[in-house]
């Protein structure tokens, strides 16, 4: 009785976590592929492979890089370019030995870009402050939420346009997880017999 009780029970197995970041932008991109066609936006995507975990669980980060993307799909033009990059770096505290690592802080940085015409620039700006950018109030409390979300998760999110080459950056910046992260898969080839 007892054999026949465990063979219904999931048995969870411990993994370690790893891409959850590069996983999210993958899914998020799948999810809005219909919008990115109908406007015929061409996509760059420079993914560091091996990226480390961050300190954001994921149903905030999904919040995030979807919001984001939401807001630079009405931002973009027709034809124009969408980019997506990530990257780790770390950041030593100054003056302190290269030698030691003892006080090294570590970042995944998640950069979206786009590009607009020059319509859609000179009503950029030069200077972006968020609710100050956006003539649609929609788009402009949306990065107000997502904003609010990035500094709640230990995180920092920055806008910037670079006029000349017509575009505009969203800069993600959040602290990399310094524990081991493990989540638990079901097997359920597995049964006990």
């Amino acid at each position: 009785m007892l054999n026949g009780l465990l063979n219904y029970f999931e048995v969870s197995f411990p993994t370690k976590k790893t891409g959850t970041v590069n996983i999210l932008i993958e899914e998020v991109l799948r999810e809005n592929q219909v919008r990115l066609k109908e406007k015929e936006v061409r996509i760059f995507k420079k993914l560091e492979k091996d990226l480390p975990e961050i300190v954001v669980p994921e149903k905030p980060l999904r919040y995030i890089l979807s919001s984001i993307l939401q807001y630079a799909l009405t931002s973009v033009p027709s034809h124009g370019t969408l980019g997506l990059l990530t990257q780790s770096f770390v950041v030593r505290e100054p003056g302190q030995d290269q030698t030691l690592l003892k006080n090294v802080r570590g970042y995944v940085g998640i950069t979206l870009f786009f590009t607009g015409d020059k319509k859609c620039v000179e009503s950029w700006g030069t200077e972006l402050k968020i609710g100050t950018f956006r003539r649609e109030e929609g788009a402009d409390l949306l990065l107000q939420l997502v904003k609010e979300v990035v500094h709640r998760n230990r995180g920092v999110m920055k806008i910037k346009v670079d006029e000349k080459e017509a575009k505009r950056y969203v800069v993600l910046e959040f602290p990399v997880e310094r524990r081991a992260t493990l989540c638990y898969q079901n097997d359920n080839s597995f049964h006990l017999k």
